[in-house]
């Protein structure tokens, strides 16, 4: 997915104006270095002479970068001079975010845990180069450089987490045990894999343990045994739907919901089709095969977001099975429940 990520720079509360300079080479380096070191991949940060179509007053207020990461174009914007309060800043980052159609990033050479907490209870993306870096749509969160205690009980898998034990339980002859291997399966950043990690040794259903640079998985339960285990943290991985009118999808997108499940088990397939996508890119997708959402019975399709990416879990035309097991496990339908238990019977 292209897609342009903003980073507006916080400059420290000082009485004197920022020079340009000051968010020159130095600060692209600090930057290169800290998602080089984090994203274990190598970064480039440069600065753009030509204007971003934003209003004036942004143009006026940020200087801007540019820089690619996991492909994606991305456009730095650093302040000009003392920065707007969290308030203020999230309605600058929803201005930027509607003018470059893009996701919007903060990033500050400093920022206090209370702003932090503003912040993040505004839905508002933001890093700060060697200790902080918080970008949900992106399935990016790493915090402070010290961390809070590992939680002692889990409630429920993470998106990354359940993705990771999927990942393991379909492909158990394949599965890479690091970070930054099962990253580039699932479409993850590693450390939200190596957050999933914490998460599935603090719920019991794994062990982690460094070996020379990397951290490594394992699972020592039977796959069957592992499913049961780990059933009541699971959850179904769709967000929302969409009813969609344009051309059919196929095969770019996965099929999914009943569809899937038709294809893989004897039930009746749906009159419509549905396909999945991770929700972070569904708005480039729509733009990409020129999508129209309608009203539920206008739709000649309907597209589910899901909260990872299904196409990291699956080789072939249909989402994979446990996803699809998730989500219709408990459906109201007895016919379409009873169809994911031979399914989940089928895949393990």
């Amino acid at each position: 997915m292209l897609c342009i990520i903003t980073f507006i720079v916080l400059a420290c509360r000082m009485t004197l104006k920022h020079d340009h300079r000051l968010f020159g080479d130095a600060f692209a380096e600090a930057l290169e270095r800290y998602f080089e070191r984090t994203l274990l991949g190598t970064v480039k940060v440069r600065a753009i002479d030509k204007a971003i179509s934003v209003p004036v007053f942004l143009e006026q207020a940020y200087v801007f970068f540019e820089a690619g990461i996991f492909g994606a174009r991305c456009v730095l914007i650093a302040a000009r001079e003392n920065a707007a309060s969290p308030a203020n800043l999230a309605k600058h980052v929803s201005l930027v975010r509607s003018a470059v159609d893009a996701i919007v990033i903060f990033a500050t050479p400093s920022l206090s845990a209370h702003n932090r907490s503003r912040l993040i209870a505004r839905g508002v993306a933001f890093v700060v180069p060697g200790n902080q870096l918080y970008i949900p749509d992106l399935a990016m969160d790493l915090r402070e450089r010290f961390r809070a205690p590992k939680p002692r009980n889990v409630e429920r898998l993470s998106p990354a987490a359940q993705a990771v034990l999927f990942h393991y339980v379909l492909r158990p002859g394949e599965f890479a045990a690091t970070p930054s291997a099962i990253a580039k399966q699932l479409r993850y950043a590693p450390m939200s894999v190596g957050r999933a990690f914490d998460a599935l040794d603090a719920a019991g259903l794994a062990k982690t343990r460094k070996r020379g640079k990397e951290r490594q998985i394992s699972f020592s339960a039977d796959r069957r045994e592992l499913m049961d285990a780990a059933r009541p943290l699971l959850r179904s991985p769709v967000r929302s739907f969409k009813h969609v009118r344009g051309p059919r999808p196929t095969p770019g997108l996965k099929l999914a919901g009943e569809s899937a499940l038709a294809k893989l088990t004897d039930l009746t397939p749906p009159k419509t089709e549905t396909f999945a996508v991770a929700a972070r890119n569904w708005k480039a997708i729509a733009e990409s095969f020129e999508f129209k959402e309608v009203d539920e019975f206008e739709g000649s399709f309907t597209v589910e977001t899901w909260s990872y990416d299904p196409a990291g879990l699956s080789d072939g035309p249909s989402v994979d099975p446990l996803s699809l097991y998730e989500q219709f496990r408990d459906h109201r339908d007895e016919r379409v429940s009873m169809a994911a238990q031979r399914l989940l019977a089928n895949a393990i």
